[in-house]
């Protein structure tokens, strides 16, 4: 085996040996073939993804003395292999990293007029070139604009974006793309075989995810775990990552659903116990969580290449995670680097856990006893004289509340049927029927009582969530909506947006809205929609939740910002005697 380091020994010597960048490829190739060549190139993009060996490929191309017809390079000719080996005296690699000045630049521009040695064209590769200081470019300037007719500039950098507009418009500039994991993982798997190196698929495919697009990367990893003499394993792989396994990634995520912030920051601790880096662990998880995000937004397949068993279980995961819940969650664990000089490392995503694991249970938090309860269990009022006492026998409704206690929401219809409570005509005692059509519910005439627009719009985030167990898109619009009129023609629902009215005024969504608002309001109702203004002064003056205004006790508000409670429900106080 070679003293060369793989990526050394496995560097690209021809355009078909280059994969991953075919539209660049393809676009010098066409050039060779006009001779319509550049004078200056610009090779921008990521980190190991090719720009220095098309660079060389490209310079032993422009020299290649084959026959016509034969694809250039040859790599046969003396002067492709004289740059194959790093000895032609017309191939200048320049490292601008180290040569920053402008004197530098003042000694490429003299030696620049000298024909070539052997070859047809001087090829200069400034390697990193976004490292010249402003003084070096300038000096660089002229000669990018009207160099000799048998000098080549190819200028590599990773950040375009720190070289001046007028070094820019003189190169024709190529981006170079990360390669497809599919693609690394091929190449890997090559190499494996013509180094006798044994290595299990997935760990060729691990290795090929952690480079990230980069081949450099993937092939030094590679060279490191086979420099040890044994079979390449999906472990070995992690171990010399301190790569967290994605069983132990996938039940954090479960915790997090199960809202069990201690099952949570066991996980992560024993997974760091186990020797996996903090910053791996957390690049792992934000994996995973992008996976979810995919699977919700119908692009798993097309963005995801994963065995389909753990598709399989983001599926499950996605399901149960509303996504503003896991756009937060990506948040959270996005700002949570981890830093080297942290003493604690583990403390960013030990917290980021937690707040999102309580931010979880806060949206999971049900709702107020008050508000799902069809009766109340004792009147605080006398009954009315009219009504029953007590619910006829065989009535398996519970007892129905007096008129005068009634909340204006759950008022029904005069002279509707009040889902049952009340007994038909025609009823004796003992619960015989005096006739079979009376016990068929008959469709409620049209509301006359009218529900109170305080309460409507105290209880409009019990709407919302009603809503959003239907249509989450939906319920998102209607967070910029409040109720703005209520009389006997209906309700009006006032939007902040015309784009928000528009949507939500569609027939599919506005039954759907009715259909929420009438478990709460005891009945059918009617909706219009309309654009309104809200001013701050307006917004300060809309009533709120019961839950709202409990938040906004010092005692609750302390409880919820430093100990990490949650209202769980609000009670009314018991009334003075």
């Amino acid at each position: 085996m070679s003293a060369q380091a793989i990526y050394r020994r496995w560097r690209p010597q021809s355009f078909e040996d280059v994969i991953g960048q075919d539209h660049i490829v393809q676009t010098l190739r066409n050039a060779l073939r006009g001779d319509r060549l550049a004078h200056a190139y610009l090779f921008t993009g990521p980190r190991g993804t090719g720009k220095t060996s098309v660079a060389r490929i490209l310079a032993k191309a422009v020299n290649c003395v084959a026959e016509a017809g034969v694809e250039r390079p040859c790599n046969a000719c003396g002067v492709c292999r004289s740059m194959t080996e790093g000895r032609a005296l017309d191939l200048i690699e320049i490292d601008a990293a180290s040569n920053t000045g402008v004197d530098d630049v003042r000694d490429l521009r003299e030696k620049i007029g000298f024909s070539p040695n052997e070859a047809r064209y001087k090829v200069y590769i400034i390697d990193e070139v976004h490292m010249l200081s402003s003084a070096a470019f300038n000096a660089l300037l002229k000669t990018l604009e009207e160099p000799p007719p048998h000098a080549i500039f190819v200028l590599a950098t990773t950040e375009p974006h720190k070289i001046p507009d007028t070094i820019l418009s003189r190169c024709q500039r190529h981006d170079f793309r990360r390669v497809d994991l599919a693609a690394v993982t091929q190449k890997l798997a090559r190499i494996c075989a013509a180094e006798g190196a044994e290595a299990d698929p997935e760990a060729l495919e691990l290795i090929a995810r952690s480079g990230t697009g980069s081949i450099r990367d993937a092939e030094s990893l590679l060279d490191q775990l086979a420099g040890a003499g044994l079979p390449i394993s999906v472990e070995a792989v992690r171990e010399a990552l301190g790569t967290p396994a994605d069983e132990a990634v996938a039940d954090l995520v479960d915790a997090l659903l199960a809202q069990d912030a201690a099952a949570g920051l066991a996980l992560i601790n024993a997974a760091l116990d186990r020797g996996a880096n903090p910053r791996q662990l957390q690049d792992r998880l934000l994996e995973h969580l992008r996976g979810l995000l995919l699977v919700q937004t119908g692009l798993d397949q097309d963005l995801l290449q994963l065995p389909e068993e753990r598709l399989a279980r983001l599926r499950e995961q996605a399901a149960l995670l509303p996504m503003p819940l896991l756009v937060q969650a990506i948040h959270r664990f996005n700002e949570a680097r981890p830093g080297a000089n942290r003493a604690l490392p583990s403390l960013p995503l030990e917290l980021a856990l937690v707040e999102t694991a309580l931010a979880m249970g806060a949206a999971a938090a049900p709702v107020e006893p008050q508000t799902v309860a069809p009766a109340k269990s004792t009147p605080s009022v006398p009954t009315p004289a009219n009504a029953p006492a007590r619910p006829e026998p065989g009535d398996a409704a519970p007892a129905k509340r007096p008129a005068a206690q009634a909340d204006p929401l759950d008022a029904t219809p005069t002279g509707a049927s009040k889902r049952g409570l009340e007994a038909p005509a025609g009823r004796d005692a003992a619960g015989d029927p005096a006739d079979a059509d009376s016990r068929a519910p008959a469709p409620p005439p049209a509301a006359t009582q009218v529900p109170d627009l305080a309460n409507l719009a105290a209880r409009w985030p019990e709407v919302l969530r009603a809503v959003e167990l239907r249509d989450r898109n939906l319920a998102a619009l209607l967070k910029d909506s409040r109720p703005i009129a209520s009389d006997a023609k209906g309700i009006t629902l006032g939007f902040f947006y015309e784009f928000h009215c528009r949507r939500a005024s569609q027939p599919e969504k506005m039954q759907l809205i009715a259909e929420a608002m009438a478990a709460l309001v005891g009945g059918p109702v009617t909706l219009r929609c309309t654009v309104v203004s809200e001013s701050k002064a307006e917004a300060e003056r809309r009533p709120r939740s019961k839950r709202d205004q409990a938040a906004q006790d010092p005692v609750v508000k302390h409880a919820l910002d430093k100990l990490g409670a949650r209202i769980a429900g609000v009670q009314d106080p018991e009334p003075e005697d």
